[in-house]
């Protein structure tokens, strides 16, 4: 895959004019940290079919070309764990985002019982295209103020893959039905998106916004902890472990 061009706040006026020629645009982004009300994005990475892939970093200021992107019914963007990136973009940047894809999403449609580990992207692209995707600088310091070519390459990666990979998942959804299940699951990540900013959670549960968990927990207030790490990723003590669900 070719390397990336780097860009500081926003995006250079001639890649945005090639993702709304081109119709489609792969996007991720590195942050410091999980929670996208406290931590803060450190890049914007975002690869154009046919044109290349740029690298947005050090952005102060609300990035009125990145947020036209996301806005866009006309450009679709394909994430790997959309939620994600999704929810800091709409919380920092004021944004709702239209015209999403998710290739995890499509993943977990099209193989419900596979283990949650599978449908991470290094896996999805060593299955798919045999190669493997080096995550070892995942936990670095992306508000560096001279990323490294480690860095660089990492970030840069992940966006390249995701169009191929999403058209091959595009793929196997048509020969196993699904297609228009993961196409309509698509269509509402926007709205799940704008529930979580308003604090409303998961709004098809019986109990929303977590008062399920608190009922139970007035239940059993010492339940016992687990003697294992849990496959939502939690440490021993019922604590996030750190680093991005990819």
């Amino acid at each position: 895959m070719p390397g990336a061009t780097v860009t500081t706040e926003d995006l250079q006026p001639a890649f945005l004019l090639a993702a709304f020629d081109a119709r489609r645009a792969a996007v991720d982004i590195e942050t410091t940290g999980l929670d996208w009300k406290a931590d803060t994005i450190g890049t914007v990475q975002v690869h154009v079919p046919d044109y290349g892939t740029t690298i947005v970093r050090k952005i102060t200021h609300r990035p009125l070309r990145l947020i036209e992107l996301m806005t866009s019914a006309r450009v679709q963007k394909v994430f790997h764990h959309a939620p994600f990136d999704l929810r800091f973009m709409a919380y920092h940047w004021d944004v709702r985002p239209l015209n999403v894809a998710d290739t995890k999403l499509a993943s977990q449609i099209l193989e419900p019982h596979a283990d949650h580990k599978d449908h991470s992207l290094a896996p999805l692209v060593l299955r798919h295209f045999g190669v493997h995707l080096d995550k070892s600088v995942r936990f670095s310091d992306w508000l560096s103020e001279d990323l490294t070519r480690q860095q660089l390459q990492y970030a840069a990666q992940d966006v390249q893959y995701l169009l191929p990979l999403l058209d091959k998942l595009t793929e196997l959804a048509i020969d196993e039905g699904v297609a228009d299940l993961i196409e309509s699951s698509y269509a509402y990540l926007p709205v799940r998106i704008a529930t979580d900013l308003r604090g409303c959670g998961d709004v098809f549960s019986y109990l929303s916004n977590g008062a399920e968990g608190r009922i139970l927990l007035a239940r059993n207030p010492d339940p016992p902890l687990p003697p294992h790490r849990c496959p939502n990723r939690c440490g021993p003590a019922g604590q996030p472990a750190p680093g991005r669900p990819h």
